[in-house]
C-alpha cells in the first residue's frame, strides 16, 4: 500500500482504497468514485474493501482540486455507511498496488487488526461537537462575581501611576487565570456528561490522549470563541440525549453549540497495515 508523495504517482495497475466494511457474500456498492471511477467491494473472510481500480495517485497542488477529490473520497465511504454497517475509513489517496487479488491478499495479510476495527466500530458513529461563547461576555460575568477583582480595581483607582500600573498587570493575570478556569470548567462538564452517552470522547488534535487541553480559543466572525472540539464515537440512539446535553448549553445566555453527524467514524479508525507498505 502507498500513500500520496510516499512513492510514484503513477504505475501500472492499482486500487484506491477508500473503506473497509463487513459484508455477506458478494455485495455490490452504486456510487460513483473520485472523478466518475468504478467502485468495487473486493471481500474475503466476510470482510470487504471498498476500492476505486487506479492507475495513478490523486496528486494535484491545484487546491479545488483536492478538494473536490477529498468530497469524492467522504461520498464513497459514506455510501458504504449506508450500505453497510459502520466502515474502517482510510486515509485520502491511500492506494494498493497490483489487482483485486493483490486487495484480498492484503486483506489476509491484515484479516485480525480489520476484525478487531470492524467490531469496536460496529454500530458506533462519529459526531462533532463545538462548544463556542461569547468570551467579553464572560469576562465581563467574572469581573462582576470575583471579590479578588473587585478590590484590586478599587486599589487601582487610588493607586500612583507605578503602582497602577503593578496592579493593573495582576489584574489582567487574575482574570485570565479566572477565564481559563471557567473554560477548563466548562469542558471538562461537557466532556463528562457526553461520555456518559458515547464509546469514545476525543478533544480535537489530542490524538485520542488528551482529556481537556482546552488552552486557549478560537474567535469566528461572529464574536464567538471555540471553548473546546470534540469527536464522539457514539451509536445513534445515543443522538437524542447528547442532543439533549447540548441544548442546556445553548440556553446559557453568551453560550452557542455547532452539532454534526453521524459521521463515518474517520477521526476513530485505527491504522491498518504499518500506514501502509505493500
Amino acid at each position: 500500500m502507498s500513500d500520496r508523495g510516499e512513492r510514484a504517482t503513477e504505475f501500472d495497475d492499482g486500487r484506491y482504497l477508500y473503506c473497509a466494511v463487513r459484508v455477506d457474500g458478494e455485495p455490490e456498492l452504486t456510487v460513483e468514485g473520485i472523478e466518475d471511477g468504478e467502485v468495487r467491494v473486493i471481500t474475503r473472510n466476510g470482510i470487504g474493501a471498498v476500492v476505486q481500480p487506479v492507475d495513478a495517485m490523486f496528486d494535484s497542488d491545484d487546491l479545488t482540486e483536492v478538494r473536490r477529490w477529498l468530497l469524492g473520497h467522504q461520498r464513497v465511504v459514506d455510501a458504504a455507511g449506508e450500505a453497510f454497517d459502520t466502515p474502517v475509513p482510510f486515509r485520502f489517496d491511500t492506494v494498493i498496488k497490483g489487482d483485486d487479488e493483490q486487495v484480498r491478499g492484503w486483506i489476509a495479510e491484515n484479516e485480525r487488526d480489520l476484525e478487531e476495527a470492524l467490531d469496536a466500530l460496529s454500530g458506533c458513529w462519529e459526531y462533532r461537537i463545538e462548544l463556542r461563547w461569547d468570551e467579553a461576555a464572560v469576562r465581563g460575568d467574572i469581573k462582576g462575581e470575583d471579590e479578588e477583582l473587585a478590590e484590586l480595581e478599587s486599589r487601582i483607582d487610588g493607586s500612583s501611576e507605578g503602582t497602577g500600573y503593578l496592579l493593573e498587570k495582576q489584574y489582567e493575570q487574575r482574570l485570565a487565570e479566572r477565564l481559563q478556569n471557567r473554560r477548563d470548567d466548562l469542558a471538562g462538564d461537557l466532556y463528562d456528561r457526553i461520555a456518559e452517552h458515547a464509546d469514545t470522547v476525543d478533544t480535537a488534535g489530542s490524538g485520542g490522549s488528551t482529556l481537556l487541553g482546552a488552552e486557549g480559543t478560537t474567535e469566528t466572525d461572529d464574536g464567538f470563541e471555540t471553548v473546546v472540539e470534540l469527536s464522539v464515537l457514539a451509536p445513534r440512539e445515543s443522538e437524542d440525549p447528547i442532543g439533549g446535553i447540548l441544548e442546556e448549553f445553548v440556553e446559557r445566555e453568551g453560550f452557542d453549540v455547532n452539532y454534526t453527524g453521524p459521521w463515518p467514524p474517520y477521526s476513530h479508525a485505527p491504522t491498518i497495515g504499518n500506514g501502509g507498505d505493500g
